[in-house]
């Protein structure tokens, strides 16, 4: 899956839930967004530097289990008030169907390999040569950047981010407009911390 597309799953699933959970309000959305992204910005650069040409590995030490239990371990001990920016980072790993690579998601209990690209088109010596071959010739990996584009539609129709002042908005604060103002045109955004 794409950055954009963990991103906009992800944002879409909180936009749901603060509806339910209200202290969700106080969230600092691009938190949300890089917690969402930081296995691919931990190692795919370890794979473009190293790993993909060596060992044709993608998906590295931020995508195990271990790096899982960790996040959720540091959360709960030492920092239990951002919690919702742990399961940001854990939705990572339910996108990535992360129990599909039996030898990432397990490492280092099954060895010290990490899940190597066998699928059509990653054969190639670069990662950015087999992203491109792999979504050439895949067209089943469209169905989740399909999904991914659908999310980011309706997280910016349901939060009028389409209006620009409700953008900029969000972009300074990280804020999305408060649930009881969200019907006025003029945004109210709810300032805090989780």
């Amino acid at each position: 899956m794409l950055p954009h597309s963990h991103i906009a799953l992800t944002l879409l699933a909180f936009d749901l839930a603060r509806r339910r959970f209200p202290q969700l309000n106080r969230l600092d959305v691009r938190l949300i967004a890089l917690a969402t992204s930081a296995p691919d910005l931990v190692d795919k650069p370890l794979a473009a530097l190293y790993f993909y040409r060596r060992f044709k590995a993608a998906m590295l030490f931020a995508h195990t289990l271990l790096a899982q239990l960790l996040v959720i371990w540091i959360t709960v001990t030492k920092m239990p008030q951002h919690w919702p920016y742990a399961v940001a980072f854990l939705l990572h790993g339910l996108e990535d169907r992360l129990w599909l690579f039996r030898d990432t998601f397990w490492w280092p209990l099954h060895g010290w390999r990490f899940h190597v690209w066998r699928k059509q088109g990653s054969e190639q010596r670069e990662i950015q040569s087999a992203y491109w071959h792999a979504f050439t010739r895949r067209p089943e990996l469209w169905v989740w950047e399909v999904l991914g584009l659908l999310a980011l539609v309706a997280f910016v129709l349901r939060n009028q981010l389409y209006q620009p002042t409700r953008l900029w908005q969000l972009l300074r604060s990280g804020k999305l407009a408060d649930l009881k103002n969200s019907s006025s045109s003029s945004a109210s955004y709810k300032i805090g911390h989780v």
